[in-house]
């Protein structure tokens, strides 16, 4: 009880002194020149990741796009690969090569897709919500 009241005489004896100084007017002008290049550091930054996230989703449709016709036109008959031994989890993964691969290609580009709508999810969320901010 006996600091409340010591804390409150202490805050109720501050007066401080308003000074109008060009030292306020310099450091208020640094500080908004830094808030506008922070403000172009964030948008370049924001950009970089669209692009980004544009690139990877472009490079993934062309490459797995390519990968699938690859695999669908090869013959039915001939697996992918051939490990050359008579082991019987080897032969059922020569056999089963195309599904494999096939399936193996769409989990990735399943992936791939779940990042890119991440990351936008990301980007999304650095942007400012007000403009004066």
């Amino acid at each position: 009880m006996n600091d409340d009241i010591r804390l409150q005489a202490l805050f109720d004896s501050f007066q401080p002194t308003l000074t109008d100084s060009e030292l306020f007017t310099e450091r208020l002008e640094r500080k908004l020149a830094l808030i506008d290049e922070i403000r172009q550091a964030q948008a370049a930054q924001i950009h970089r990741y669209r692009m980004a996230v544009v690139a990877a989703f472009v490079a993934g449709i062309v490459f797995g796009g390519g990968f699938l016709t690859f695999i669908l036109s090869t013959p039915i008959n001939v697996p992918l690969f051939s490990f050359g031994i008579n082991f019987y989890p080897l032969l059922f993964i020569e056999q089963n090569s195309r599904l494999i691969s096939v399936l193996l290609t769409s989990l990735m580009i399943t992936i791939c897709i779940v990042a890119m709508m991440n990351t936008q999810d990301l980007v999304r969320r650095m942007k400012p919500k007000n403009k004066y901010i």
